[in-house]
């Protein structure tokens, strides 16, 4: 007698996420492009349940490469105290929406620790009794300033550790985000899954000689940052840096591509020291074009104090380029020595050596541009981050 083969049982996953598409940082573009390979390559539902934004023009639900993107009402905030970096959600139906629209999923799976309340999370263990994931994106504020340092520190002494102990696992996005920040009590359930990057579409030897004509950088060499202008990202020390460059490199140009508080700054600071026509300030890239940007670099530099996992050295890695990193956080976890250079933050005389050594010696850039690509094709493609997801959600499950 014929044996009846078993029904395909599809895990059903919430994900928790305060921002997501069209607002698209780091956080937002690792759920949505794990996500959808959960869908696509895992035969996973992934809800993902986020706040009402201006950006979304009113749409409460919609279907995002096979994500069912639920939008709750909430209040969007874009000024806020400058140890909470904006924008910022409040949501109060939340809970409603939760218990009205994602009381299917087998597990929820947190993705900011600083956005929602204990509470949210002990509703969804004791009344909805569900399991519960939580994935440390951002790792214990240290080195970014007094400020910050203090109250991201109290969050976590107050209110974290309540937090980590309802969930049932807990992803970090690097070695030292898990040491940094899970008390060494919950450790047993933490583990490390890093964050990754599109190797088809983040590649090199794309041709980007209208983009050299439309920045102006001519033939010289480019050197590239991404970032949001802000003070833990270190672009003050990395513009210093570019001055020292230019002594040597005189048709040097440094790129940045990104927004925030700190532009006018900056752009005083470059006229100061008499770069300002080498450093250009990019934003409003549309997605599909920013590989572009990556493959006209001949080195990527990150000097940023604070870094959990830098979504920007996955995809410089994918680009098969020569980086320069500051020893912060994942960024040397990131970035072996065959790839690059670790430098120590706040440190503009070694970020300027370490660029300018890769600039003068054509041989060692090209071998780390190739240690890049495969490091980053064999460890951090997202189909391999996705398959981890995939495995930790089955522990839990």
């Amino acid at each position: 007698m014929p044996c009846t083969p078993r029904p395909v049982v599809r895990l059903k996953i919430c994900m928790l996420d305060p921002l997501f598409y069209p607002y698209f940082g780091g956080t937002e573009k690792v759920v949505l492009e794990v996500g959808s390979r959960l869908v696509k390559n895992h035969g996973y539902e992934v809800q993902v349940l986020t706040s009402m934004i201006p950006q979304a023009k009113g749409v409460a639900r919609e279907s995002i490469q096979g994500l069912d993107v639920i939008r709750t009402p909430s209040f969007y905030m874009e000024k806020m105290p400058s140890f909470i970096p904006p924008p910022f959600t409040i949501s109060p139906l939340l809970d409603r929406d939760l218990r009205s629209k994602c009381a299917e999923a087998d597990l929820f799976h947190v993705h900011n620790r600083f956005w929602y309340f204990p509470l949210t999370y002990l509703r969804i263990r004791r009344r909805q009794g569900k399991r519960l994931m939580l994935t440390i994106h951002n790792a214990r504020p240290r080195g970014i300033s007094p400020r910050v340092d203090y109250w991201g520190g109290l969050y976590d002494e107050i209110l974290g550790r309540y937090i980590f102990a309802a969930c049932d696992r807990i992803n970090c996005v690097s070695e030292a985000t898990l040491n940094d920040t899970i008390p060494v009590k919950e450790r047993s359930k933490a583990t490390v899954v890093y964050n990754g990057v599109d190797t088809k579409r983040f590649r090199p030897g794309l041709d980007v000689t209208e983009l050299r004509r439309k920045l102006g950088v001519g033939s010289g060499p480019v050197v590239l940052s991404n970032g949001r202008l802000v003070e833990q990202k270190g672009f003050p020390f990395l513009i210093d840096a570019m001055a020292k460059v230019r002594e040597r490199f005189k048709d040097a140009h440094l790129v940045i591509i990104g927004r925030g508080p700190l532009k006018d700054e900056l752009l005083k600071q470059s006229a100061s020291l008499g770069v300002a026509e080498s450093v250009h300030f990019v934003t409003g890239i549309p997605e599909e074009q920013i590989p572009l940007y990556y493959d006209l670099a001949d080195v990527f530099a990150l000097a940023s104090f604070y870094e959990p996992s830098a979504v920007v050295l996955y995809e410089a890695l994918g680009c098969g380029k020569a980086i320069v990193a500051t020893s912060v956080g994942g960024n040397p976890e990131i970035v072996s020595q065959e790839c690059g250079f670790i430098v120590p933050p706040r440190d503009s005389h070694a970020l300027a050596e370490r660029v300018m050594q890769l600039l003068s010696d054509d041989g060692l850039r090209k071998a780390c541009e190739r240690a890049s690509r495969e490091r980053a094709t064999r460890l951090f493609d997202w189909d391999v981050i996705a398959k981890a997801w995939d495995e930790s959600y089955r522990t839990v499950l």
